[in-house]
């Protein structure tokens, strides 16, 4: 039972020393891809229901791949919906990362799905998030609302422009950038290295630290991910898990046919 504090404690013991959490994107549907990444040094995984075909039952065995390990395990539920969310919690995991969240009132949403009576709705039916009934269901019941860890997106102009009434929110503990969305909805899409998408970067980390919550943002390369950090991001993902198969595939087959002079 004590492994959400412990989660949640090693959220912030790194955020408190000013260090960036470090994790990545999972997308792929087979527990292999988990334990293989789980002793890779990541800090936390993120198992991506919005865009991946990853279903509630994938990942639940999934999860299991993480057993021993120290991965924070967390969902993007495919929307802002608290049956999505009730659904992503029941499996056990750490939190939930919200995708497309625009204003106060949706974060506000967001909160109150994560959360337990009276302060929220989530439905009161632990699964394996009580290890199927073997841990106490009323111990983790009294001790939910205080340990979850809940990131909602910032995809769009809106959100950009209601940025400070999202933050504001209790009970939001970070917001993260999707640089593709985001660029699109500014009308600049991919566009993630012109100044004009630098500023609103910058502006976007400098209110998640005035207001005390986590920076989170997408890194598709190393160099990315070292300029946010430099940004003052401290909840990086390192790009995700079918990326690393293709760098990894490629940088062998091209070194192969380099060496061999084919």
């Amino acid at each position: 039972m004590d492994i959400y504090e412990y989660w949640y404690n090693r959220f912030y013991n790194k955020i408190r020393e000013r260090k960036p959490l470090l994790g990545t994107w999972i997308t792929i549907s087979h527990p292999e891809t988990v334990e293989i990444l789980s002793n890779m040094g990541f800090d936390w995984f993120v198992f991506d229901m919005e865009h991946a075909p990853l279903t509630i039952g994938d990942i639940e065995i999934m999860l299991m791949a993480l057993k021993g390990s120290d991965v924070i395990p967390i969902i993007r539920v495919p929307w802002n919906d608290p049956v999505y969310i009730k659904r992503a919690l029941d499996l056990g995991v750490a939190g939930v990362l919200v995708p497309w969240v625009n204003s106060r009132n949706e974060a506000m949403e967001a909160v109150r799905a994560v959360r337990y009576p009276p302060e929220g709705i989530r439905g009161v039916g632990p699964r394996r998030c009580v290890m199927y009934g073997l841990w106490d269901s009323v111990e983790y019941f009294n001790k939910w609302n205080k340990k979850v860890i809940l990131i909602v997106q910032v995809e769009t102009k809106e959100a950009y422009k209601n940025l400070e009434d999202i933050l504001n929110v209790d009970g939001i503990n970070g917001i993260f950038v999707g640089p593709s969305d985001l660029s699109a909805s500014f009308g600049i899409y991919g566009k993630i290295d012109s100044p004009k998408f630098i500023e609103i970067l910058k502006y976007i980390v400098s209110k998640a630290l005035k207001y005390d919550k986590v920076a989170g943002i997408m890194a598709k390369t190393p160099e990315f991910a070292a300029k946010a950090i430099t940004m003052g991001y401290n909840f990086i993902s390192l790009s995700h898990d079918t990326k690393f198969l293709i760098l990894g595939a490629k940088s062998f087959l091209e070194r192969t046919k380099s060496l061999a002079g084919l």
